[in-house]
């Protein structure tokens, strides 16, 4: 009987599949491996980080009077925000910050609004009602300039965290395709930074070579985001954890630099994974980025893993569909470079200037991912993706994770296989 394997969906659901005769499973990360320990509910984690963090805030409010701004991510990111802000809330209250001096800042960075139904179900229905909520707009006219002492730089940043006597970022540690990590000081920028700085900053650091997943010294991409973060005068991080099934594994609450490094030791911990070489074929599902064109950053540790020639079939269970937006701006890229999109986009990045300055920040980056990565097959299999759209994007569509292993069984019978069940979840280490 054939060994089953499977890929998440979400995080409680799974596609299980065989592997073609003939193929050898080089490398599998199981998602309950590391972790079939019970961990405490969000709340207990919660309590048991700020207990630990006492000294980054003052023992006591020193009036009333004081405002705080709460910055939290978006349904972007897994983090459970609904479950962190009534504890965080109570915590600010006991250290004398009523409910009424906190604004819950949503860190959009370019990302488009929340709607009022999405806003409920992040933040919760009490809190909506018992505290103001801002969704940062990079493009507002009244963002307040703050410096950078360590390079020079003015970013500006939303108003109601520059005027706060208070600043608390929440946010989720996951791998990152150029920053590291994504989360920690990313909450600040670009999460509620201005466009203009965002702009500069991508285009200037994508292309460096520490600019990777899991890599954060020496990567200027993740240095100059973190220096602005301590530019901006945020007190208190607080950093949610994962392990390789997206169940939350802890919880490092502190100063920013102290808590994201022992938040990054822990992901490493759960989801880092060492690999002595490349192997033919990578299958890996997208989870947990489910939203339209963040499927890419699952994308890229699976071709991290996968040689030039070989393919990577990419299992993507989007809740949202690819927007229109996103994939005109693809045609966009291609009649502008007449065909020749990889060179083009090469020449922008080499000058650190954004090849789409008038769309999202995430457009610009995604597209890195689209037209510049290594020659490699790669089999979509989405329901929210058409063959054009798949074609438009470089892939290959196809229906289900078994039409593809049959494609893929022919091209290459004797294949030296990685499989990632959650290819978000994941640090591939190269030694």
């Amino acid at each position: 009987m054939k060994e089953e394997y499977y890929l998440h969906k979400d995080q409680a659901n799974k596609v299980s599949f065989s592997l073609p005769e003939g193929w050898v499973p080089a490398y599998v990360v199981r998602s309950e491996e590391r972790d079939d320990r019970a961990t405490p509910p969000v709340e207990q984690m919660l309590r048991d980080a700020l207990a630990r963090a006492e000294s980054a805030l003052p023992a006591k409010a020193s009036t009333s009077s004081q405002k705080v701004a709460v910055i939290v991510d978006d349904t972007t990111r897994p983090t459970p925000v609904a479950a962190i802000l009534p504890v965080l809330l109570d915590y600010l209250e006991g250290k004398g910050y009523p409910r009424s001096g906190v604004t819950i800042v949503i860190a959009l960075g370019t990302h488009a609004p929340l709607t009022d139904e999405h806003m409920d179900a992040r933040l919760g229905t009490p809190v909506r009602s018992a505290c103001p909520v801002v969704q940062h707009n990079a493009w507002a006219k009244d963002l307040v300039p703050v410096k950078v002492p360590e390079d020079g730089r003015t970013v500006k940043i939303n108003p109601v965290v520059a005027n706060a006597d208070l600043r608390i970022g929440v946010s989720s540690i996951l791998p990152h395709p150029m920053a590291g990590f994504g989360g920690g000081p990313k909450i600040v920028f670009p999460g509620v930074s201005d466009f203009d700085s965002i702009k500069v900053h991508h285009p200037k650091n994508v292309l460096h070579p520490n600019a990777a997943i899991g890599v954060t010294k020496g990567n200027p991409f993740h240095e100059e985001i973190a220096s602005v973060a301590r530019a901006a005068g945020l007190h208190l991080s607080i950093n949610c954890v994962y392990d390789a099934a997206s169940r939350l594994a802890a919880i490092r609450a502190g100063t920013p630099d102290v808590a994201f490094k022992e938040a990054i030791d822990i992901c490493f911990q759960k989801l880092g994974y060492k690999f002595t070489d490349k192997v033919d074929v990578t299958i890996a599902s997208t989870f947990p980025h489910t939203h339209g064109n963040q499927l890419f950053k699952g994308l890229m540790p699976a071709s991290m893993v996968t040689r030039e020639g070989g393919a990577v079939l990419l299992f993507s269970p989007l809740v949202e569909p690819i927007p229109a937006e996103f994939l005109n701006s693809i045609r966009r890229i291609r009649e502008a470079s007449g065909n020749k999109p990889a060179e083009y986009i090469r020449s922008m990045l080499t000058k650190g200037e954004a090849f789409l300055p008038d769309k999202p920040m995430d457009y610009n980056m995604a597209m890195t991912n689209v037209f510049i990565r290594p020659p490699q097959r790669v089999l979509l299999v989405s329901n929210e993706v058409s063959k054009d759209d798949a074609d438009l994007m470089g892939m290959e569509c196809v229906s289900s994770v078994e039409e593809a292993l049959r494609e893929l069984g022919g091209a290459f019978p004797r294949a030296r296989v990685a499989i990632f069940p959650a290819a978000g979840l994941i640090i591939p280490v190269m030694v």
